[in-house]
C-alpha cells in the first residue's frame, strides 16, 4: 500500500509480549520477534531509516525545475548502521504500538554524511504532550547490557536527564518548534508543558538479539529516577538470538528504493 508521498506503508508487527512490570515509578515491558516479523516490519523501517517521505518530496520539487534545463542528480540514501536501524525499528514500534508521532527525520538535520547527530533519539508527540525517546542496540550477551549503565551515555545517565533536566527538555521544545511551528499538535504540546513541567512523556528502548530477560533493566530499574508517574515507559524489543539485528538490518537495506 502507498501513501500520499509514495511511500510503502504496512502494518508493524507487535511481537510477543515476554514480560510486563509496572511500579510506582515506570512501566516495563518486553517483546519478541520472529524471523517473518522482520520481514514485515522491514519496509516501514525503511521508510524511517531512508526518511523516504523527505526524499520523495525533494525529487518531487527538483523535478518541477526542469522547464529551466536542470537536470537535478540522483538523490543518494546514506547506508544506515546497526544502531541507525535500531532507531528506526524503535521508532516504527512506538508510532504503531504507542501512539506516538515523530514528524521530522533525523536525516534532515545531518549537514555531514559522515557525522552522528547529538541529543535525543526521538522527539515527538505522546496524547497531546511532548515526548523524548533514547534508544539503545546491542548485541551484548551479558544482562543486564553496558548499554544501560554507561556513565555518560548510557539509558539511565540518558533518561535520568530527560526526566530531570528543565534546559535540555527547553531546547527539545525548541527544536521541534522550528520544525513544527504551524502544526496544532505542537501548538497544544506547548500549551499542556506549560501548564506543568510534568506534561510530557519519556521512552526508553532497548533493541536486543538475546534471549529475552526483564533483568534486562535491573540497573535502570535500581538507578533511574522518574520524574511522574506512568509518564515513563522502558521497552526491549527482542530480536531472533541468531543475530537479528543483522538480519533486520539486511532486511532494511534490500528495501531501499533507488532512484
Amino acid at each position: 500500500m502507498l501513501d500520499e508521498n509514495n511511500v510503502m506503508t504496512n502494518s508493524l508487527p507487535k511481537g510477543t509480549a515476554v514480560y510486563q512490570k509496572d511500579n510506582n515509578r515506570f512501566s516495563i515491558n518486553g517483546y519478541s520477534f520472529t524471523d517473518n516479523d522482520i520481514e514485515n516490519s522491514a519496509q516501514i523501517v525503511a521508510d524511517i531509516c531512508f526518511d523516504n517521505s523527505g526524499k520523495n518530496k525533494f525529487e518531487s520539487f527538483m523535478n518541477t525545475l526542469s522547464d529551466t534545463g536542470f537536470s537535478p542528480p540522483k538523490t543518494q540514501s546514506l547506508t544506515p548502521k546497526d544502531w541507525q536501524v535500531g532507531e528506526g525499528f524503535a521508532e516504527a514500534y512506538i508510532t504503531a504500538h504507542a501512539s506516538c508521532s515523530f514528524p521530522w527525520s533525523n536525516n534532515r538535520d545531518l549537514k555531514n554524511p559522515s557525522s552522528s547527530l547529538t541529543g535525543a533519539d526521538l522527539v515527538g508527540y505522546h496524547k497531546g504532550n511532548f515526548a523524548f525517546g533514547e534508544v539503545k542496540t546491542s548485541k551484548e550477551k551479558n544482562t543486564p547490557p553496558q548499554v544501560t549503565s554507561k556513565k555518560s551515555d548510557g539509558l539511565n545517565t540518558q533518561l535520568n536527564n530527560l526526566c530531570s533536566n528543565n534546559d535540555l527538555r527547553w531546547v527539545l521544545v525548541q527544536y521541534l518548534f522550528h520544525r513544527q511551528d504551524d502544526s496544532i499538535e505542537y501548538k497544544n504540546a506547548c500549551k499542556a508543558y506549560f501548564e506543568s513541567k510534568n506534561n510530557f512523556y519519556v521512552f526508553g528502548v532497548l533493541i536486543r538479539c538475546t534471549q529475552p530477560t526483564i533483568d534486562d533493566w535491573k540497573y535502570l530499574d535500581k538507578n533511574l529516577q522518574v520524574h511522574k508517574n506512568d509518564r515513563v515507559s522502558l521497552i526491549a524489543l527482542y530480536l531472533p538470538v541468531d543475530d537479528g539485528i543483522k538480519k533486520i538490518h539486511a532486511c532494511v537495506l534490500s528495501k531501499q528504493v533507488q532512484s
